[in-house]
């Protein structure tokens, strides 16, 4: 007997989103056949706009700006690149206040999506007193670098803030009090039936199939495959700390939870341990870089979500050209093979439990199928366009 199938459009807006792409499922009543996805609805034109500034602290403002969840991991990676460039060693003391605003980033960007995540699963209440802890976080990156979102702490040659006595006696307190709090809420995570019976084995990737996909960060450490950027290409002060690679072999939408709760517990751990070796000394290297090299150089960090790569090219006098390869476009495509033989219901805990940011994959490329090329438009052609 011949199957029936229909094709089902979820967005590019719709309720479950929080930002603009679109999933068309081919099912089968309830059982998921087949997954296409779509992006590009979401384009601000980051890279053209950063290239396109006078000076490469202005480019440093855009880039940040790619996301304001992990824009510390842009701007991280986006000054290491440049630094490479120019041969910059950057001061002791402003590696690991780096190290440490990286960090708080991790951890509330973590904290952020395990709320989303419990509101997606249907869980109000836990959504909201895991973004009550999330605000812990977000009062000391506001403390620490005047800004609860986009911290503007990295600078060419090292930092722009430094961290005084009381800040560092402040985030040891707050942290320790952060973690009480996490720990019940993660006790929840772990326990609670409704969560448990909404991921376990639900959107499932083994190691295998992992490995053949390129996933990277949480989702490819909870299938087993044990990368970190910060352990196999360490940067900032991250070769001076002691904290574990957290991994799963379950593969599915609640190892991917569970490796995320854990680590917020070691970033905690990281930061305090940076807290205890932080030496003396200045901030950043006290010039400003105007003039440049002409080179060209590939940085990357480990972001909240995974590797997150930057290729950078300079000339003497600016940016001439970034191209930025976020985790999500590593990840997203992995949600065709979690979802095949699931049901329609599993579609949020599994596209979730990926933690994508759309925003980050900001990009629109022009075929011309008379000249078979393929053109990026800058803001003006596309206005007359």
């Amino acid at each position: 007997m011949e199957r029936e199938c229909y094709l089902l459009p979820i967005g590019p807006y719709h309720p479950m989103l929080h930002e603009p792409e679109y999933l068309q499922v081919i099912l089968e009543g309830e059982r998921i056949i087949d997954l296409d996805i779509h992006l590009g609805y979401n384009h601000r034109g980051v890279e053209k706009i950063a290239a396109s500034k006078p000076n490469i602290y202005q480019s440093l403002k855009v880039v940040e700006r790619t996301c304001g969840i992990c824009g510390e991991a842009h701007s991280a990676c986006f000054v290491l690149g440049v630094e490479k460039i120019l041969g910059i060693e950057v001061p002791e003391r402003a590696k690991y206040i780096r190290t440490i605003m990286f960090e708080l980033n991790r951890i509330q960007s973590h904290l952020l999506w395990l709320g989303i995540f419990a509101y997606e699963l249907g869980f109000e209440t836990l959504f909201q007193h895991t973004w009550a802890d999330r605000s812990i976080i977000m009062n000391l990156l506001e403390k620490i670098s005047g800004n609860r979102i986009h911290y503007c702490m990295n600078t060419i040659g090292g930092v722009t803030r430094d961290l005084t006595k009381d800040l560092m006696e402040s985030l040891e307190r707050k942290l320790k009090e952060l973690e009480k709090r996490f720990n019940d809420r993660a006790e929840v995570f772990r326990t609670d039936s409704t969560v448990n019976k909404r991921t376990e084995s639900v959107g499932t990737l083994n190691k295998k199939k992992a490995r053949e996909l390129g996933v990277v960060g949480p989702t490819a450490r909870a299938s087993g495959i044990k990368i970190d950027v910060r352990k196999d290409a360490p940067y900032h002060c991250y070769e001076d700390v002691e904290f574990r690679i957290v991994t799963r072999k379950e593969g599915d939408a609640r190892a991917r939870m569970l490796v995320r709760i854990e680590e917020v517990l070691e970033s905690m751990e990281i930061i305090r341990q940076v807290l205890d070796k932080i030496p003396k000394g200045e901030i950043n290297t006290n010039k400003r870089y105007f003039l440049l090299k002409e080179g060209e150089v590939t940085s990357v960090v480990e972001a909240p979500r995974g590797e997150n790569l930057h290729f950078i090219k300079t000339d003497k006098e600016r940016l001439r050209r970034i191209r930025i390869r976020p985790p999500t476009y590593a990840n997203i495509f992995a949600l065709r093979e979690m979802l095949k033989g699931a049901t329609l219901a599993d579609i949020p805990s599994t596209l979730f439990s990926l933690d994508p940011c759309f925003s980050c994959c900001d990009r629109i490329v022009v075929i011309d199928l008379d000249r078979k090329k393929r053109d990026i438009l800058n803001l003006e052609d596309l206005w007359h366009a």
